[in-house]
Formats: C-alpha cells, sequence, structure tokens
C-alpha cells in the first residue's frame, strides 16, 4: 500500500517578494527623486557650456518627466491600497505631461536653429519611451482604475502592466543617461556623476 507524500513547503515554488519601504523609507526615497529631479535635471541642463539657455528645459523636463515622477509613482504604488494606487496613476499622467513640455522644447529649439528632427538614436528612443508611457498609462487607466478599471481585478493583466512599466522606466532612465552623453561624450565623470544615483535607486524603485 503506497502512503501519500507529505508535500514539503520548502520544495513549493517561492516567490521572491519586491521591496515594500516603509513610511520612513518611503518619505527618503519621495526626497531623494525630487531632489535628483531638480539637482540633476540643472546640471544636464547646463551641459556643455555650464550655461542655462532655452533648451536647457529639455533635459530638466526630461529628468523630472522620465526619472523623478515615475519614480515617485513606482514607490507610491509599493505602498499598496486604493489612495496609493491613485496618486500612482496621477503622478503617471503628469509625468506624461512633462515629457511632453520637454518633448515640445527641443522640437522648438531645432526649428529655431533650422535643424532636422530625430536624426539619432537618443531622439527615436527618447520618442519611443514617451510613447510607450502614453500606451503603460492608457491601459492602466482604462482597465486597472480602482474606480471604473474595465479589469481592475484581472492579476495577469496587472502583473503585464507592472512588468511592462518597469522595462519602460528602465528604457527611460537609460535614454536620459544617453540624452547627456550626447552632450559631454568626453566626460565619462559627469556622466558617471549623473548615472550612478539611479543605479542605486533600481532596487528601491524597480524591484
Amino acid at each position: 500500500m503506497s502512503s501519500a507524500q507529505p508535500t514539503s513547503a520548502a520544495s513549493a515554488p517561492q516567490r521572491t517578494p519586491s521591496f515594500k519601504p516603509s513610511p520612513t523609507q518611503y518619505k527618503v526615497l519621495v526626497a531623494i527623486l525630487v531632489g535628483y529631479g531638480l539637482v540633476f535635471g540643472y546640471y544636464a541642463g547646463i551641459q556643455p557650456i555650464d550655461q542655462w539657455r532655452y533648451f536647457s528645459w529639455h533635459p530638466f523636463c526630461m529628468t523630472l518627466g522620465m526619472v523623478t515622477l515615475p519614480g515617485i509613482g513606482a514607490v507610491t504604488k509599493k505602498l499598496g491600497g486604493y489612495t496609493n494606487t491613485k496618486i500612482h496613476g496621477i503622478l503617471g499622467g503628469v509625468s506624461i505631461f512633462v515629457s511632453l513640455v520637454g518633448l515640445y522644447v527641443i522640437y522648438q529649439n531645432k526649428n529655431s536653429m533650422n535643424k532636422a528632427h530625430f536624426t539619432t538614436v537618443h531622439a527615436w528612443a527618447g520618442l519611443a519611451v514617451l510613447v510607450n508611457m502614453i500606451g503603460v498609462g492608457l491601459v492602466g487607466g482604462i482597465f486597472l482604475h480602482p474606480d471604473f478599471g474595465l479589469r481592475k481585478t484581472d492579476q495577469t493583466i496587472r502583473l503585464a502592466h507592472k512588468t511592462f512599466s518597469r522595462l519602460v522606466l528602465v528604457a527611460a532612465w537609460m535614454t536620459a543617461c544617453y540624452g547627456l552623453y550626447q552632450l559631454v561624450p568626453m566626460a565619462p565623470v559627469k556622466l558617471a556623476i549623473y548615472a550612478a544615483p539611479l543605479v542605486c535607486l533600481v532596487p528601491y524603485t524597480l524591484l
């Protein structure tokens, strides 16, 4: 007679939990992300001539729109709950708006200098990121809004939204760094100063 073997809990596949900040950690992360956006947005804006000009609003807005605001949105969503989910969505919408302002600035700046548009990898990458940000926002608003989302309890859509959003955010951060590289290609220290904080923030925002 065969006997049933007890299933070991240790043998079951374990899902590694993502980082969930405490209230104090959340405040610190928000402060870091805001500080990063303001300080390094300005820092990128004055490159490569150490002077603020109309063009400077492009990297400044893109740093806020593609790093700071979606970063705070991601961390806020980690807290869970109805209110935080809505704040997460609002921050996503504001990040898209600020990024569109950055796109408008660079478009007008190139027009003023009679330069062609979308002639670099950075330009096309930035446009692709922005289009995907809008797509992610639409999916979140239409299907996952906590009040009227058509599939707000569908775990498959929620997981796909979360995963794809993280990939878009990684692409946004890489595109921001590459944009600075185009401004100061021979200044690795300046690039490292801009990129290093982002690398440190990855475990707390994207995982």
